[in-house]
């Protein structure tokens, strides 16, 4: 059973050696990300937001569908807004940006929640964020602690 077992996971990387993502790294992406900003933490702090703009300069709409960061051990799409009078605060699968438009990621809306920070986010640093669209897997980008 461990011999066959060993044998298909050699094969199904065999298989798989080959995949290319639908587009190549070395394409320009038509996602621009302007402004990227997250606030400070304390020492104890475990949660963050992180905020920027993106901007899609291509002919067709493209969707945000994932972000990766060390600086936390789980980053996803969230979306805050106002319900009878409560703020409420949802995680989102993914979010659209149309062609030629842009999206702005700002308190009170759509943001990037970094959840159980690896180090607690300081005054004037940067730390990474890797965003994943269906067209670009890999868009990283510097954010800035700069407590606004």
């Amino acid at each position: 059973m461990k011999k066959s077992l060993t044998i298909f996971l050699a094969a199904l990387m065999t298989l798989f050696a080959g995949f290319q993502p639908a587009v190549a790294e070395s394409e320009p992406s038509s996602l621009v990300i302007s402004q990227p900003w997250a606030a400070h933490t304390g020492k104890r702090t475990m949660s963050a937001a992180a905020y920027f703009t993106i901007s899609n300069t291509g002919d067709t709409a493209d969707t945000l569908i994932g972000v990766k960061s060390d600086s936390a051990k789980m980053s996803t799409l969230h979306r805050s807004y106002e319900e009878g009078g409560i703020m409420r605060m949802d995680h989102i699968p993914a979010l659209q940006i149309p062609a030629g438009g842009q999206v702005a990621l700002s308190p009170g809306g759509y943001h990037i929640m970094l959840m159980q920070l690896a180090i607690p986010l300081k005054r004037g640093e940067t730390f990474p964020l890797t965003l994943v669209s269906y067209t670009h897997p890999s868009l990283p980008t510097n954010t800035k602690d700069n407590n606004k």
